[in-house]
């Protein structure tokens, strides 16, 4: 796998780091990492230089170990987007491919990775064996990112072998791995060097040329500690207290046997190279005047010379990073400097590595230097990379505020992260200082994730596309503001323009930003299921689980995604599937992924209207009960669904009805919509004023053939129902019922809208029923429709009543089938049934459809067998 011009970093902590020359064959720990293809993790443990790097490169070579990768850590990597990034990159090498490494750079989320890590487990997933190096897992400790590991290593394949090197104990529970017997622990006693390993180490790898009694004497006082050893030797000191026992490397120690031992140059180019990630000859000609590529050869050999802790990242590209602690004591060196050289030393840093096309690095000595304004106009430059938004967020908020495209990036950097109190504090600074404009648009989407809002979501106003247009930002925050317009639009009931804008935001971002697209699609899937294209729905929805899967799409977005799969599934009353949802949302929530008012409102929500899917009518309006005593502050239309719920299983109080309309009569945005309307039309027949209900469905109706909204049109069929059901007339509503009964099913059967029906159900099922016996015998309701009815029932918990044997053919259909009892043509049956030959043939394959039969004998059969012929 070839990675990216522009990440030298990245192809750094990617490198298996070479095993020094001359290093000693350590047999016993050898012989202990043999098993390691029948491991899942093979934990290495040990304190800084206890030999944990040079143990597993060299045990590779020596094994000639395949299929291996690695990835060295840093505090860089202390984030769930870094840390994956890096591993996905990794695990990339074994495959010609590059999606899945591609899918995590083109998404923004950082915290929800299961749908991703999913799709990296069945991809590692097979016969071949894999090995994947995390070298300094001790970074590991964010909250987040332990859970994510924890779920990977839960469920990775056992041809995936995973090494795990740390100075600490593991970040991750590894207890089922041990009682399962695929855990191999080898900790910092075991990695201590035996007496002839380490006079092996110092006579053969270090080259020391002292008696055996000194070298005795120095091995026994480090106690098997090979990095003292290392040290102590680069010091050319062999004995002195240097060492404790199980102590690290102190900086005085350093600074005292170590550092003070160098020569000026020598010290200059360690402090001054200290501070940097990685660096190599061009880059240190550079940074450091009059040292040249040659000098910087020589410098290395010298350094190298001293066993100093410098590690070679790619040999080939002389590529170089100091060992970790080495590198803290030289930041600390460095932090001495007076401030103006440490400013003019980052700066000037920032500079070259923007020149050498790493933007991630500039970014970080540019924040070094404190020049916030480099950073900005780097990650311009980025184009809404998600690599800039770390940087982005150490940034002043009211410097940040000068770039309204960038602060808008890093609000979504820290929604994707779920810091909710960040998108707090961004989301006031965007109100201070752009709450007057149009820009302000970019943040008020977010609104119900960052303030502890009560009642219903704030009402949000659409913006024309040319407004959109001339908005101060980049393509990618544009994209997010259509996408808002959309939920704008859904209020308004401007259908086809939410779709558009939300069409136009999936092309502005396909292929750039996975974090906007998922939210394009969930918005498209959610406004046609607002106009009952259920199916297309489920369409955006799969879509949506594709960039789930592709990214850690954060946990409010997953939760978003969820519930709105949720609704179609409710609405199609899916009820085995909405259960499976419901429960993963919990575990999301439960997980603590989300902390929000508004996630736990919305399954709790979802829980009563579970119970009124299922018959539990007496435990739904319970629940109903309980959930708005609970969020009492919460308006009453935040509760439409379940107080329609409630209506139609006639446990509706009339105190609840009357708040209700109290409350919608003073909302105008929400008086006007479809389903508002609907519900304010049935409690007001429900209180007697039939006249103004059936005036209100009428409407309703009216609007929603003109707008192509299936589903508000169902519900309102089936409401002008009931209300006819009603009347002491019945033979006049009659035939009203019977065309609005089968409008309904028609605009129903193909999105199976199921749910309207189920909720009516006492009064349309003998309607239904009766519909089936009388039109099958005419047979003027096509199939698809008629098993759509046949499925209504069934949800309802009934079954169609099988239809006596003169029923199952027309009138028409049993004189054909007379006919074709004599054994004449096609055009002699038209003749004497005074009809078309077309019109024969029809009516022969409906016979034939009907009775199961494939041919006219064994039609005629089937007849006499049921009693549709005279004998």
């Amino acid at each position: 796998m070839s990675l990216p011009n522009d990440t030298l970093l990245l192809s750094t902590k990617l490198k298996i780091p070479a095993p020094r020359k001359n290093y000693i064959l350590r047999k016993c720990l050898f012989d202990k990492l043999s098993a390691c293809e029948d491991m899942s993790v093979i934990f290495i443990s040990g304190g800084a230089g206890t030999g944990k790097t040079t143990l597993l490169t060299s045990f590779i070579r020596e094994t000639s170990l395949k299929n291996v990768c690695w990835l060295t850590l840093d505090s860089s990597n202390v984030n769930v987007y870094s840390f994956w990034t890096y591993f996905i990159a990794a695990v990339s090498s074994y495959w010609e491919e590059e999606s899945l490494l591609d899918r995590i750079r083109a998404n923004s989320d950082a915290t929800q990775m299961e749908g991703l890590l999913i799709a990296l487990i069945n991809r590692l997933c097979g016969e071949t064996d894999y090995y994947m190096v995390l070298d300094d897992v001790q970074y590991i400790k964010d909250e987040m990112l332990v859970k994510t590991l924890e779920f990977f290593l839960k469920s990775m394949p056992s041809n995936f072998h995973l090494f795990l090197l740390s100075r600490e104990e593991p970040p991750v529970y590894l207890g089922p791995l041990a009682m399962s017997a695929r855990l191999l622990f080898i900790d910092g006693n075991q990695m201590r060097l035996s007496q002839e390993e380490g006079i092996s180490f110092l006579k053969t790898t270090l080259k020391l040329a002292v008696s055996e009694r000194e070298l005795t004497e120095l091995n026994n006082y480090a106690e098997g500690w090979i990095g003292g050893l290392q040290l102590s030797v680069a010091a050319g000191q062999l004995t002195g207290q240097l060492l404790r026992n199980s102590s690290g490397i102190t900086a005085e120690y350093l600074t005292r046997e170590i550092y003070e031992s160098l020569t000026e140059g020598e010290k200059t180019f360690l402090i001054k190279t200290g501070v940097l990630s990685y660096f190599n000859a061009a880059l240190c000609s550079r940074l450091m005047e009059e040292f040249s590529a040659a000098d910087f050869e020589h410098m290395i050999e010298g350094l190298i010379k001293k066993n100093l802790f410098i590690i070679c990242i790619d040999e080939a590209k002389g590529i170089y990073r100091y060992h970790n602690i080495l590198s803290e004591y030289l930041i600390g060196q460095f932090e001495k400097y007076p401030d103006k050289l440490k400013i003019e030393f980052h700066k000037k840093a920032g500079d070259i590595f923007s020149d050498l096309g790493d933007p991630e690095e500039a970014m970080n000595e540019y924040y070094g230097a404190e020049d916030y304004d480099a950073i900005l106009l780097v990650a311009k430059k980025m184009e809404g990379r998600m690599e800039s938004w770390s940087y982005l967020d150490r940034i002043p908020l009211d410097k940040l505020m000068t770039d309204v495209d960038l602060a808008a990036q890093c609000f979504m950097y820290n929604l994707g992260n779920v810091r909710v109190e960040r998108c707090m504090m961004l989301y006031h600074k965007f109100k201070e200082y752009y709450g007057d404009s149009d820009v302000i648009h970019i943040v008020k989407f977010a609104e119900s994730y960052v303030l502890q809002t009560e009642g219903i979501i704030p009402e949000y106003y659409s913006l024309p596309a040319r407004q959109i247009e001339l908005l101060p930002f980049g393509k990618i925050a544009k994209a997010m503001i259509l996408v808002e317009n959309s939920a704008a639009m859904i209020e308004q009931m401007q259908y086809e323009e939410a779709r558009n804008c939300n069409l136009k935001a999936i092309q502005i971002c396909n292929g750039t930003n996975v974090f906007v697209e998922f939210f394009a699609y969930n918005q498209l899937a959610q406004v046609n299921e607002e106009i009952g294209n259920l199916n297309e729905s489920l369409s955006c929805y799969a879509r949506s689980k594709e960039l789930f899967q592709s990214l850690s799409l954060m946990a409010g977005i997953g939760i978003n995604y969820h519930f709105g799969l949720l609704g179609v599934y409710m609405k199609r009353m899916e009820l085995q599937k909405a259960e499976e949802t419901l429960k993963e949302v919990k575990e999301l929530i439960d997980a603590r992924y989300i902390q929000s008012d508004i996630a736990s409102i919305t399954l709790d929500y979802h829980l009563a209207e579970m119970m009124f899917l299922t018959g539990d009518n007496d435990g739904g309006a319970l629940a109903v009960e309980d959930l708005i005593m609970r969020y009492a502050a919460f308006s009453k239309l935040s509760f439409s669904r379940l107080v329609h719920e409630l209506s139609c299983a006639g446990k509706l109080t009339e105190t609840l009805a009357n708040e209700y309309l109290k409350e919608l009569d003073s909302a105008a945005n929400f008086k006007s919509q479809p389903f508002m309307r609907l519900l304010r039309a049935r409690i007001l027949y429900n209180q007697g004023e039939v006249k103004e209900a059936c005036k209100e469905a009428e409407e309703i109706m009216t609007f929603s053939r003109m707008h192509g909204n299936k589903i508000r049109l169902v519900e309102a069929d089936i409401l002008k129902i009931v209300i006819l059901s009603g009347s002491k007339n019945q033979v006049l509503c009659g035939r009203e019922i019977d065309n609005l009964l089968k409008e309904a099913i028609h605009y129903a059967w193909e999105d199976r809208i199921l749910i309207p029906f189920y909720l009516d159900r006492k009064i349309l099922l003998p309607l239904i029923k009766e519909l089936l016996q009388r039109e099958a015998m005419k047979d003027s309701i096509p199939g698809k429709e008629t098993e759509f009815l046949k499925e209504v029932l069934e949800v309802c918990g009934e079954k169609a009543a099988p239809l006596k044997a003169a029923e199952l053919l027309s009138e028409r259909e049993r004189e054909v089938l007379a006919e074709l009892a004599k054994g004449i043509t096609n055009r002699e049956i038209a003749e004497n049934l005074c009809i078309s030959q077309a019109t024969v043939k029809t009516h022969v394959l409906s016979i034939f459809s009907k009775l199961q039969v494939s041919s006219r004998m064994l039609a005629v059969e089937a007849g006499r067998k049921k009693g549709l012929l005279r004998t």
